[in-house]
């Protein structure tokens, strides 16, 4: 599973709302981007930053639970059963989401996780 591209994350960060000013415009910061895959998505309008991780390869591997319900979730446009996870952010203390590709038709969505509990 390739990691995704900064333009690729990027755009596709432009489908969710920023935790602050719910505005949708954001970038990455080159500086930040680690070589495990975790970088630091800025909000272009209110300078809110956040992690984002791109090794799911790892993610994957060290949290048994979600292959498991990747392959139950459902395509909102043709309602087919299993996902492939690209990327995932942690938009605020409490939000976390998961930016995901269809397997049968192969459109791209955001989905806030259920898999994640915040106390």
């Amino acid at each position: 599973m390739p990691n995704p591209t900064m333009k690729e994350v990027e755009t596709r960060l432009g489908t969710v709302q920023c935790a602050i000013c719910k505005g949708s415009s954001f970038g990455i910061d080159e500086r930040s981007m680690q070589a495990d895959g975790e970088w630091r998505g800025i909000c272009r309008k209110c300078y809110y930053t956040f992690p984002i991780y791109t090794d799911m390869e790892f993610y994957l591997r060290t949290q048994p639970d979600v292959p498991y319900r990747l392959k139950e979730m459902s395509c909102p446009t043709c309602n087919q059963r299993g996902v492939n996870l690209n990327f995932r952010i942690t938009m605020s203390v409490r939000e976390s989401i998961y930016f995901l590709t269809c397997t049968s038709c192969q459109k791209t969505y955001p989905e806030q996780s259920s898999l994640e509990a915040f106390e």
